[in-house]
């Protein structure tokens, strides 16, 4: 890289290494990027009365790694202090190679031990029977009702289901191929779904073409307009004025209906978990769940949803007769 100084901050060398990112990486790496980098820029280290961002990237030494560590380990877990501290050596290491720096002051810096409770024990949460009713009930007046009858039936997380277009349904499909991403931007529609098994075909039941048919219709009704209405543009779930379905705005209703019903809040992937507990209890093979899913592997689908499995063969077990 040139550069207009020989003494640059990290501000400074950052602002140039991250336009060198630009249509290299996926805007939704570059958008992590930049949530690490405010991190890292906003610490002051002891003694300074400068940032670290306005630091001299030559002045930068290992003690005021160290204290951002410690003040990154009583703010955030131990996974996104990791994060950061990774993008902070790599940007310092780019500037060892070009020269501005003797020595990466990361370098020999440990990670954080990973500590609490796994993902599947926290964010994973399937809903019960009597919570599904009770939800539904309460949400009946909600602009989401219909989307949230959508992800219990369908699996799908919500991006993909904000992204799912009225042509993507057919006879006994839907087509999931893209997704809501937020970029550092805004909110797009990615070309692609979440992964490259992501993009998969749903098959249509009963209840997903009956949800879908009057998703349609109310579409008609509220989005066709000749003056100052927003398209939907072949959405079949948008916002209340027809914008991007944003998941955090769901999550906000959901929490929302959950204080008044009196249920756990939840986010909107509990939806996704609930389908997935669903299918295993009725005895979906795990292997075709993974596929609806749109898992990369069939090890992630276990992983998250193994758990539910005992109960589901002590009751397949106890339908057989082995000695008759």
């Amino acid at each position: 890289m040139k550069f207009l100084k020989s003494a640059p901050t990290l501000d400074f060398y950052f602002d140039l290494w991250e336009k060198s990112l630009e249509g290299t990486v996926k805007s939704s790496t570059e958008r992590s990027v930049l949530d690490s980098y405010r991190r890292i820029t906003a610490f002051t280290p002891p003694g300074w009365k400068r940032s670290l961002g306005r630091m001299r990237l030559r002045d930068i030494d290992k003690e005021m790694i160290l204290s951002l560590k410690k003040s990154l380990s009583e703010s955030y877990n131990s996974s996104t202090a990791n994060l950061t501290l990774s993008l902070l050596k790599r940007i310092l290491n780019e500037a060892l190679e070009d020269g501005l720096i003797e020595r990466n002051p990361c370098s020999g810096v440990k990670t954080l031990r990973r500590c609490g409770p796994s993902a599947r024990e926290t964010i994973h949460r399937a809903l019960t029977r009597k919570e599904t009713r009770k939800f539904l009930g309460s949400a009946e007046n909600s602009f989401y009702f219909d989307l949230y009858r959508f992800l219990l039936c369908s699996g799908l997380r919500c991006g993909e289901a904000g992204a799912v277009m009225m042509s993507d349904i057919s006879t006994h499909t839907i087509r999931v191929r893209r997704t809501v991403t937020r970029t550092v931007h805004g909110y797009d529609i990615g070309e692609d779904a979440k992964t490259g098994s992501g993009r998969r075909d749903i098959p249509l039941t009963e209840e997903l073409k009956e949800i879908c048919a009057g998703r349609i219709l109310k579409n008609r009704t509220l989005f066709h307009s000749e003056d100052n209405i927003p398209d939907l543009d072949g959405r079949l779930f948008s916002s209340p004025r027809g914008g991007l379905l944003i998941p955090s705005n769901v999550d906000q209703d959901i929490r929302r209906i959950c204080l008044r019903s009196g249920i756990e809040p939840f986010t909107a992937h509990a939806f996704r978990d609930t389908f997935a507990t669903r299918s295993i209890e009725g005895g979906m093979n795990p292997k075709t769940l993974q596929e609806i899913l749109g898992h990369s592997s069939y090890a992630i689908t276990m992983t998250l949803y193994a758990h539910v499995m005992p109960s589901t063969k002590a009751k397949e077990m106890g339908k057989i007769r082995f000695l008759k």
